[in-house]
């Protein structure tokens, strides 16, 4: 009982990985995201007026 109840748990979590990274991929590539994922981008580049 369970060995049955432990291979349910690892096919669910599987299944459950694979609709996530779906979810994190359509929402890494989408349109929509473009404009977010370009301000983001330009992060590093920010002049915040500190000194070094």
């Amino acid at each position: 009982m369970s060995q049955f109840i432990i291979s349910i748990v690892v096919d669910g979590w599987l299944v459950i990985a694979c609709f996530l990274f779906t979810a994190i991929v359509w929402n890494a590539f989408s349109p929509s995201a473009r404009s977010q994922m370009e301000r983001h981008a330009r992060i590093p580049f920010k002049d915040e007026g500190g000194t070094r």
